[in-house]
């Protein structure tokens, strides 16, 4: 399963398990052993990743059809 991994506290650099380090601003990866023990040593927070919307809202659909015609 695929979380949001990002260093717990700013200026904290965290290694991932490749040797690379985390981005600061975060990164969406697979969980692992390797990321539950830096979140029991409180050196990352994992979130849900939030689902994003695949469909485009109706009024920009309106507005596209609109003006293609």
């Amino acid at each position: 399963m695929k979380k949001h991994i990002k260093p717990a506290r700013a200026g904290l650099q965290v290694r991932k398990a490749d040797g690379q380090r985390l981005s600061p601003e975060g990164e969406t990866l697979l969980m692992s052993a390797w990321w539950h023990r830096r979140e029991a040593e409180g050196d990352v927070v994992i979130t849900d990743i939030l689902a994003e919307s695949v469909t485009e809202p109706a009024e920009v659909r309106q507005t596209r059809t609109a003006k293609e015609k």
